[in-house]
């Protein structure tokens, strides 16, 4: 557009002007002839005036006309940004900025018609969602259950009437506000926990009890965990029931049943005694006992039903129960292999914490064991402790302590609605157990894994080698040593082809006891990609290790975990394979005495049976939980040693240099064969 000759740019050519004028004076002047001293001093004064002067008129132009201007316009612009009326700026008002003014028009322009269609977006999708709302408020509140949805805070985001109502009388209950002001935290936060350790289990929702803040309420509750795109847990859905009444008629149930059976029991005790056939009264007493014990059973049966209850992993349930003991008051050590249970976890836990605080009391102990067993005829979980003193003197007091976070029902109760009371004590290995029946649960949490191809069998003698001079630990009992047993996952099986291990896993053992509790498990990042063919043995994913530590970070833990134990592992030379290549690397030796069980069942059972890690368990009768697991592998691994030391003390060889002698013949003879 035409420039408009106004403001300061008439003073601007004006002292221009002038500053030339003066220029070609003083020109014209020095050109006439010489000039003195002050007639040059008053030209160089007139030029500096004149350059000054140019500079304070252009710096005045460009504050005023330039500067200032895009002040305003840049006023304008966030007026409007911010949803002021105007939909442009005046170009008139800024000459000297052409032709920005006009480029900022169209920005606005395209703003404003972006902000009206995302407006009308908005819109339909509020609608939409507010219909979706409605919709899912209207399923809610027609719910029987109360529901409740909170983020990992606790803080409910979400609920329905029926929660209300349930809740309300007990606590406050609002959008924002903890659940903890209306539920109790423990059985909360334990399941939480449960379901963030093992999520495969909150995929149905998991149930547990808890119990309301007033002390009075008993809650039937059902967790499921929300999960983010990423598949991280960014909160949980709590379905919740009044079971009060439920379990007040249901106690008042089992003392009529109770006092029934107590009731009949004395009589025909006396009936017994007293009658003059005692063939005839022995054999209808017998089946008036046994028409009372299925009764007792079948209502017991019916009870367990309504109880709240989910497969569960041992392991996991004495670890929840462990982290409630602090060592200075007693040590609970959680020993031999994981066994799949049927039952509620939290209130089997507060049962079990109630009997081990207990027994510790009794018997002034400082260190208390669980572990868990099964046979074909079902499962038992186990409380152990040094000596042989006897439980049952005290046993009835102990199942009769109340649990007031389960609305005051006792340890009994919880062992009913389990598989029943029926306790027992054994003694063995100096130890004496108290053994709490169970379900059998099912191991239903993993997906059935491809099996590849087993591993190839390494014998290598070189193995014993670092255990031929081992001073005194060589001349101690067996049952004595420290052994970390070992497993390890790889990316494949030729470690010197650039196959790197994915995970390690390892348990110990002290004076003959597994360890479970104190355990070695890492997922290592090898730096590659992992092949499909294995992962469909393993099961660990790239997305699974990008996260993980190298192996520069894991192989020194384990080396610290290790110390110098006696490492163990099946088929060892495999696994000692990747652990030693890289020693120089990440400055670690594993000089430790090594024991191979592959090469101990080649010894123990001959070379003419199977001497994988399912033919030695299948052949022992050991249960294998989590297989191809590197951590799963090295617990059942530590049960097939602990078989393989019984069976060599029934040969008289009880020490590890008796041990390694005998490998040693045995590997010689074993070559000799394979040569043949």
């Amino acid at each position: 557009m035409p420039q408009k000759w106004r403001g300061h740019l008439p003073w601007l050519a004006l002292a221009f002007v002038a500053n030339v004028a003066a220029i070609v004076a003083t020109a014209y002047m020095l050109s006439q002839g010489v000039v003195d001293r002050e007639e040059l001093n008053a030209l160089a004064m007139i030029a500096v005036a004149g350059a000054a002067l140019m500079f304070v008129l252009a710096w005045k132009i460009v504050d005023f006309a330039v500067m200032r201007g895009i002040k305003r316009m840049a006023a304008e612009i966030r007026a409007i940004a911010h949803g002021g009326n105007r939909t442009d700026i005046e170009i008139e008002r800024y000459p000297l900025l052409a032709p920005l003014p006009e480029s900022v028009n169209q920005i606005i322009a395209k703003m404003l018609q972006a902000r009206q269609e995302l407006a009308e977006g908005l819109k339909s999708a509020t609608g939409k969602a507010e219909e979706n709302a409605n919709r899912l408020a209207a399923i809610l509140n027609d719910l029987h259950e109360g529901v409740v949805v909170c983020n990992l805070r606790h803080q409910i985001v979400l609920y329905n009437s029926v929660a209300m109502d349930m809740l309300a009388g007990i606590g406050p209950v609002g959008l924002g506000r903890s659940l903890f002001e209306t539920v109790t935290r423990e059985a909360v936060a334990h399941m939480l926990e449960v379901l963030t350790h093992r999520p495969e289990m909150g995929s149905r929702g998991t149930p547990f009890l808890a119990s309301a803040t007033d002390g009075a309420t008993l809650l039937q509750a059902r967790m499921s965990l929300i999960r983010d795109s990423d598949g991280e847990a960014s909160g949980y859905v709590i379905t919740l029931v009044d079971a009060s009444p439920q379990v007040a008629a249901l106690s008042r149930r089992d003392a009529l049943l109770r006092e029934v059976a107590e009731g009949l029991q004395s009589p025909l005790i006396r009936l017994r005694v007293a009658a003059g056939n005692p063939t005839i009264v022995e054999r209808e007493s017998a089946n008036i006992e046994a028409a009372i014990k299925r009764v007792t059973d079948g209502y017991q049966r019916a009870l367990s039903g309504w109880w709240p209850m989910a497969d569960l992993n041992s392991a996991d349930l004495f670890a929840f129960v462990a982290h409630r003991f602090d060592e200075q008051t007693v040590k609970v050590t959680v020993t031999g292999l994981p066994v799949w249970l049927h039952g509620d976890s939290h209130s089997l836990s507060l049962a079990m914490e109630t009997l081990i605080r207990q027994i510790s009391e009794r018997f002034n102990l400082a260190e208390v064991d669980l572990a868990a067993t099964e046979d074909e005829q079902g499962c038992w979980v186990e409380i152990g402790w040094a000596g042989s003193t006897a439980a049952k003197p005290a046993l009835e007091r102990w199942l009769t302590q109340p649990l007031p976070s389960l609305g005051g029902m006792r340890v009994r109760d919880v062992l009913d609605h389990h598989a029943g009371s029926d306790i027992g004590q054994e003694h063995r290995s100096g130890h004496s157990w108290l053994r709490l029946p169970m379900r059998k649960g099912i191991e239903q949490h993993y997906q059935a894994k491809v099996i590849l191809p087993t591993r190839p069998e390494f014998y290598d003698m070189a193995l014993l080698d670092a255990a031929r001079d081992i001073g005194e630990k060589g001349r101690q009992p067996l049952r004595s040593l420290t052994f970390i047993v070992f497993d390890t996952e790889t990316t494949g099986l030729q470690p010197s082809q650039g196959d790197r291990m994915v995970q390690i896993g390892a348990v110990r053992i002290v004076n003959g006891r597994i360890l479970s509790g104190e355990s070695f498990n890492r997922i290592i990042n090898p730096g590659r990609q992992i092949p499909v063919e294995s992962i469909k043995f393993h099961g660990i994913t790239d997305d699974m290790v990008k996260d993980k530590p190298p192996l520069g970070v894991v192989l020194p833990q384990f080396k610290a975990f290790a110390a110098d134990a006696v490492l163990v592992a099946h088929n060892a030379a495999f696994d000692l394979k990747f652990l030693r290549m890289h020693e120089r690397e990440f400055g670690v030796t594993f000089d430790n005495p090594v024991l191979d069980t592959m090469m101990l069942s080649n010894y123990l059972d001959g070379p003419e049976t199977g001497h994988s890690l399912d033919a030695i368990c299948d052949r022992l009768g050991i249960s294998i939980t989590d297989r191809h697991t590197a951590l799963g592998d090295a617990i059942v691994t530590a049960a097939v040693l602990m078989n393989q030391i019984d069976a060599l003390e029934s040969r008289g060889i009880t020490t590890l240099e008796q041990v390694i002698k005998e490998l040693d013949m045995n590997m010689v003879l074993h070559e000799r064969q394979r040569a043949f």
